[in-house]
């Protein structure tokens, strides 16, 4: 049995101190039982360390509402909401909420997609670039508008917090991803998988430039390629479009197209989305290619585009034994929907400073054993949370409890 035994001064203020009740505790032969502090006995001090961290990790790993930790751990919701705010302040205190990660990443994949929340009636993206290979958050945007210039923030950000550069994303087929990825002005790979029908093609684009002109490869393929050793099918065409801005077409109606022949209205029926990322599928060219995801390995024949090969080759080191999907984005886009809960006056500005903090915590989980907050702990805390095997170790450590 363990009871308050009033204060003690202390350098911010009074503690509270505990003394052991059971009449057989013995204490080296002093007529007073056993009396300690628990924020400087180090067995308590160790517990009480131990049922703070978890709290934390309740707050924002695990993204639980108020009610829910406070009902947890038996203490008040306010306190809760105080403790969250404080614990947002001290990991942008001790590691500004500008960087994601301590140390940049091996990453030389990423990949981006974006979710949405609403903010007084107005929608809201949140756009994120995870690592493929660590799955680490590199960069994160909140933003009205989900533009090409939000996606080259967010890009720039991720590369930023790499040790190389970035050399394939993968995303959705959204239109300012694209031309995002187009414009960046060097070699890179972008696998597209859009979430419409057709659910099972896959585009791949890799861009190469030469001092006139940017050479686009598109590859077609199924999603299923990389998952067992077999021979595969793709669809290949290539694209050059000059780098210097074209001349202006000439003023007028074109000569002749007043008294040209009528053609016929297609009645085709029109496909939503992006027009023509699929177009590879039915203009390209038909090839056949080697695939060995053990090994690693895809054989194709001499007469492809080296290009062709080369990307092939990138998204098999990325999707070996799996199928290509964006599914590392929008399953953290989905994580940070669901578990984060956002309350309170909500701004743009601090939506992203509370997903920065949450996204620290899970991109570097130590961070929490760091975290020091100035704040008394109500010995009933302690008292409440404390289960049968911690008492058992108090015992073994010569404390009859």
């Amino acid at each position: 049995m363990v009871g308050p035994n009033g204060t003690r001064k202390r350098r911010y203020g009074r503690v509270e101190a505990f003394i052991c009740k059971n009449p057989e505790c013995k204490n080296e032969g002093r007529k007073t039982p056993k009396q300690f502090i628990a924020t400087s006995s180090y067995e308590f001090k160790k517990l009480v360390r131990s049922k703070l961290k978890q709290l934390y990790e309740d707050i924002l790993k695990d993204g639980a509402k108020n009610k829910t930790i406070a009902k947890k751990y038996n203490v008040s919701p306010s306190e809760i909401s105080a403790l969250r705010t404080e614990i947002e302040t001290t990991i942008e205190k001790h590691q500004t909420l500008d960087s994601l990660v301590d140390v940049p990443q091996p990453d030389k994949a990423i990949a981006i997609d974006e979710t949405f929340l609403r903010i007084e009636g107005k929608k809201v993206y949140i756009i994120v670039a995870t690592g493929y290979t660590t799955r680490k958050v590199l960069g994160i945007k909140v933003s009205f508008t989900r533009s090409e210039h939000d996606m080259r923030a967010v890009y720039d950000e991720a590369e930023r917090n790499t040790t190389h550069l970035i050399t394939a994303v993968i995303s959705d087929a959204w239109t300012s991803t694209i031309a995002m990825v187009k414009s960046l002005g060097r070699e890179i790979t972008h696998v597209i998988h859009k979430h419409k029908k057709p659910y099972d093609k896959v585009v791949i684009k890799h861009y190469k430039y030469t001092n006139t002109e940017r050479v686009t490869t598109d590859i077609g393929v199924k999603t299923d390629v990389m998952e067992r050793r077999a021979m595969r099918q793709g669809y290949h065409m290539e694209t050059r479009t000059p780098l210097d801005a074209l001349a202006p077409k000439k003023r007028g109606r074109p000569r002749g197209s007043k008294t040209k022949k009528k053609t016929k209205r297609s009645n085709k029926k029109k496909r939503r989305g992006r027009k023509g990322l699929f177009k590879v599928f039915d203009k390209g060219k038909k090839f056949f290619f080697k695939i060995d995801p053990y090994r690693k390995t895809v054989r194709t024949s001499n007469n492809l585009p080296v290009s062709v090969a080369a990307a092939l080759a990138e998204v098999l080191n990325l999707f070996a034994l799996k199928s290509i999907q964006n599914n590392v984005s929008e399953n953290l886009n989905s994580v940070v929907k669901s578990l984060l809960r956002l309350r309170g006056p909500k701004t743009v500005e601090s939506v992203e400073r509370r997903i920065r903090a949450f996204l620290i915590v899970r991109n570097i989980p130590e961070i929490l054993d760091e975290i020091q907050i100035d704040r008394n702990v109500r010995g009933k805390f302690f008292i409440d949370n404390i289960n049968s095997l911690e008492f058992s170790n108090l015992v073994n450590g010569m404390w009859i409890v």
